[in-house]
């Protein structure tokens, strides 16, 4: 028995599940994985409330030799498991430096609170799943704008946001993503960055999961 499980949504549409995923796997940690089914049934949700306080996934399950540790929220699963699984013995999910990885989080904060007329038109079900087939909002657009200035600020030909790949540079390609999938104009610098994030292995282990669409 592995001593990390994810507990992930079973839609397998959730950014925060993509992000918890994408962690460990670029950590090279073995898991096992449960794929909850939505809505959560009573019995689960009870077990999360019970033991993650949260209920609702993605949860990350540690069992420990000081007693099971339960962690919910995405980016306290990457922080847990950064600090549980430093560098050396294994790979970094953020930067080494101390200014790079202030601006790591705040690319992960960007993307968690912010963005809410393009995550409207343009839902990450679109980019997993079908694309929409409708123009953004004027909401949207204003999204879609603000996003691209910040990449095309952040971004450079060749390179991970910050030098070396770190957990930023995923939650930042699913955002940008959300344009890309749909067809929506995003220049080719900002594109070939984010189709090269989309191959990472971690990435792909998590778009095997997907459903075949119909």
């Amino acid at each position: 028995m592995a001593d990390l499980k994810l507990y992930a949504d079973s839609t397998w549409m959730s950014p925060w599940a993509f992000h918890a995923l994408v962690a460990l796997e670029e950590k090279g940690l073995s898991y096992e994985l449960e794929a909850v089914p939505m809505p959560i049934p009573p019995a689960t949700k009870a077990k999360l409330v019970e033991h993650a306080v949260f209920g609702k996934v993605p949860v990350l399950l540690h069992r420990h030799a000081e007693g099971d540790r339960w962690i919910a929220e995405s980016l306290a699963i990457s922080e847990y498991l950064a600090e549980s699984f430093p560098f050396p013995d294994h790979p970094r999910l953020f930067p080494a430096d101390l200014g790079a990885r202030a601006r790591a989080r705040q690319i992960l904060s960007f993307c968690r609170t912010t963005m809410f007329g393009l995550r409207e038109d343009r839902p990450t079900a679109s980019v997993f799943g079908r694309p929409v087939d409708k123009p953004l909002s004027a909401r949207g657009k204003a999204d879609a704008d603000e996003l691209l200035r910040i990449a095309a600020a952040f971004i450079k030909p060749g390179q991970s946001l910050f030098g070396d790949w770190c957990i930023a540079d995923a939650d930042f390609t699913l955002l940008l993503m959300r344009l890309i999938a749909n067809q929506d104009p995003v220049p080719q610098p900002i594109v070939d960055y984010a189709l090269a994030q989309w191959d990472r292995k971690s990435v792909r282990r998590y778009l095997s999961h997907m459903p075949t669409m119909t």
